[in-house]
């Protein structure tokens, strides 16, 4: 059974770890830190070519994308971890100003807004139904507040990225969590109400568990089995 994860929380918090023990992974990479805890991984950057006087660029979208395809053919992996989602969807929307010939999305807000978005779901639908263990990585937000009617004022948590397009990308995985680290103790909190982003598709809403590989397998076999229901 293929597990297809979107895992969000702060730096440091045991996301890119735990991607890590998942079976023969590879990392799609925009920050460069993969570099630092594997080979296996690919740049997902600008890439220029000097040819003479010639200067030729391929956006860092245009990389990602070419990944994208050449998975579809196959590979040695069984894993394709996207570190970090947020900065593929602005890498998104830097092709698109270019292609439109626009510097934001409010200069033509008639169509702009909808081709980024259209342009990035669906690559990223295309890239989740690979068949391959898919594990998304991702910033959290904490900069929201929510008032509760109690008068009560908390923190919202959810990922780094626009909130619509964090429902449709919760849409096509299995499992979204928030992942924290508190003392060395790693977990992934599978628990959406008003104040956590996260959910899924395998019934296991309210779940603790430790921020482990082995852990996650765990859940999603013991939900085919009819355990977690």
């Amino acid at each position: 059974m293929l597990k297809k994860v979107w895992i969000y929380g702060a730096p440091f918090s045991g996301k890119t770890t735990c991607a890590m023990k998942a079976p023969k992974p590879f990392i799609l990479s925009t920050d460069g830190n993969a570099q630092y805890v594997t080979d296996d991984y690919k740049l997902i950057t600008d890439e220029v070519t000097v040819k003479g006087r010639m200067v030729e660029r391929k956006l860092a979208w245009e990389v990602f994308e070419e990944e994208i395809e050449k998975l579809e053919t196959g590979s040695e992996y069984e894993t394709i971890v996207v570190d970090l989602v947020e900065d593929t969807y602005e890498l998104c929307r830097l092709y698109m100003y270019n292609k439109l010939k626009i510097t934001h999305e409010s200069d033509d807000s008639f169509r702009a807004w909808d081709k980024v978005r259209t342009r990035y779901l669906s690559t990223m639908r295309k890239l989740i139904n690979l068949p391959y263990n898919i594990i998304l990585i991702s910033h959290d937000d904490t900069t929201k507040d929510l008032t509760k009617r109690s008068g009560e004022s908390v923190t919202k948590i959810e990922p780094n990225i626009q909130e619509k397009i964090a429902r449709k990308l919760a849409g096509m995985v299995a499992v979204a969590g928030y992942a924290t680290a508190n003392k060395n103790k790693y977990e992934l909190h599978i628990k959406p109400d008003d104040i956590t982003f996260g959910g899924g598709r395998l019934g296991v809403n309210g779940v603790t568990i430790p921020l482990d590989w082995v852990e996650i397998e765990k859940l999603f076999n013991d939900t085919k089995k009819g355990g977690n229901k």
